[in-house]
């Protein structure tokens, strides 16, 4: 095979191939970029801090660096956006922002200044198309004080109904007393809250074949979920509406070994008196599975009242054709009107006739 790590071969936003459904199809996992915060970051920030920059391949990141410059348009602005909507089938975008962009290694300060300038950028953006575009907050989690503050300023001021976080703050997993109070906020003000991994933060054996995304996002998402359930989390907070986004990683798909472990060994039951799976069935996942048979897979396992469209737009591991996604994974026309839209309707309270 030749090399071409100097072409990005691009994204097909084209007309998708599968027929209009009738009835909302709403995206969950899509991204944006405030280039004014990576700018500011950049001079405080020491990149090789970064997992996902760190334990890169030169190639890989050489790469990203051509797709980034390809979708710059897309990520910063609603122009192209809503036009790739338009072709795909999707009437309506949940903003939010790019992983490589939650600064967690900011000293606080710096990270509420970065924090503030998304959630306004994403605003913007949301405002241009207000029945289309719903803004996803990001929070300065290293700093719990400013990111309670940011958290209730995007909230009751600009009316965002969820947030985005990354799967661990600074290598510190989302379980930990530090983070109680986020969870606790969630819960009490009905926010969705989108698990997006950036990274894996030990990733000294996935530097090669793109690995670091490939396995690395999803397996972040397992050891999250995981410690999640485990640590009583979930049990603690029944109402939480938490969303994880590719498919939830592999967790999912092996939830039955958890299982099995809760029932021999104590140190897994010492937290949660119910089977890992059955807090399992209370998390949301996307379909941004790249695979029909997997969206079946968590329709059956965990009910379409627990799946969403998600697309990871507009980046090259996306899903561009989602509609026709959907379409082949051959479910009834309610179960597929849930995942299409429904429950992102119910969640986040967005129109269905939008």
């Amino acid at each position: 095979m030749t090399d071409d790590f100097g072409t990005f071969r691009g994204k097909p936003w084209t007309t998708s191939s599968a027929p209009t459904p009738d009835c909302l199809v709403a995206d969950v996992h899509a991204h944006v970029s405030v280039p004014e915060s990576a700018r500011l970051a950049a001079e405080h920030l020491d990149p090789s801090q970064d997992p996902r920059l760190r334990y890169a391949d030169p190639r890989s990141a050489a790469y990203n660096r051509l797709m980034n410059a390809e979708v710059a348009d897309r990520l910063t602005g609603a122009t192209e956006r809503l036009a790739d909507m338009d072709a795909m089938g999707v009437d309506v975008q949940l903003l939010s922002i790019a992983p490589p962009q939650y600064f967690y290694r900011a000293e606080p300060d710096l990270g509420e200044q970065l924090a503030r300038m998304q959630n306004d950028r994403i605003a913007e953006i949301a405002s241009a198309a207000p029945q289309r575009l719903v803004p996803m907050g990001t929070l300065p989690l290293q700093a719990p004080r400013i990111a309670l503050q940011e958290l209730r300023r995007i909230t009751e001021d600009l009316g965002f109904r969820g947030i985005e976080i990354d799967a661990n703050v600074r290598g510190t997993d989302l379980d930990a007393p530090k983070h109680a109070w986020l969870w606790a906020e969630a819960e009490r003000r009905g926010l969705t809250v989108i698990l997006h991994p950036h990274g894996f933060s030990h990733a000294e054996r996935l530097g090669e074949y793109y690995l670091t995304n490939v396995i690395g996002l999803p397996l972040e998402s397992c050891i999250a979920l995981s410690r999640l359930i485990l640590s009583g989390v979930l049990e603690r907070h029944p109402n939480l509406k938490l969303v994880a986004v590719h498919g939830g990683g592999f967790l999912p798909h092996y939830a039955a070994r958890t299982d099995h472990a809760w029932e021999q060994r104590p140190e897994t039951r010492q937290r949660i008196p119910r089977r890992p799976s059955e807090y399992l069935r209370r998390v949301h996942f996307d379909t941004t599975t790249h695979s029909a048979d997997a969206v079946a897979l968590l329709v059956a396992r965990y009910g379409a009242e627990q799946v969403l469209l998600g697309t990871d737009y507009p980046f090259d591991m996306g899903e561009t054709d989602p509609v026709a996604l959907i379409a082949a994974a051959d479910l009834d026309a309610s179960r597929a009107e849930l995942v299409l839209g429904g429950n992102v309707a119910r969640l986040m309270d967005v129109d269905a006739g939008a």
